[in-house]
């Protein structure tokens, strides 16, 4: 007899239809906690690597639009000045990741984008490109 009740129980498993509820998909991008792009991934894109190698200001530019987080010309210009660009582009990368529930820290940014801004950039425009509209909103529960 018991050898019958677990055939039934693997039988309605088996058949049982799976749903995924907008918890199930916040769930599993959060545990991803990854980037779309590799850092050193830049030729996945061969236009923006080009645009972003002779014009990084106009990626960077775009990228913070994105996000809202300012003016498009405002942060290209920003992105010129030394020093003061690291700031920029670290506030950016930041914002990015949070919106895409991306794991890791504001200072995990801002020695990304002083060692590796150009690299940086262009990981940033290829997730906004390739996932614009699936934002991750995090869940404290």
């Amino acid at each position: 007899m018991p050898t019958r009740n677990i055939q039934y129980r693997s039988d309605i498993i088996a058949n049982r239809t799976q749903y995924k509820t907008r918890i199930d998909v916040e769930s599993n991008a959060i545990a991803d906690n990854t980037w779309s792009h590799g850092l050193f991934m830049c030729c996945d894109d061969c236009g923006l690597c080009i645009l972003s190698s002779v014009l990084p200001c106009v990626t960077f530019g775009r990228n913070a639009q994105q996000v809202d987080a300012g003016w498009c010309i405002g942060y290209a210009i920003c992105c010129l000045i030394p020093i003061l660009n690291c700031f920029f582009l670290q506030r950016v990368r930041t914002q990015i990741r949070i919106k895409y529930g991306i794991g890791g820290s504001a200072f995990n940014d801002f020695m990304m984008v002083c060692c590796f801004s150009p690299c940086t950039i262009m990981q940033e425009a290829q997730q906004l490109k390739s996932e614009p509209g699936q934002v991750i909103a995090r869940a404290w529960w």
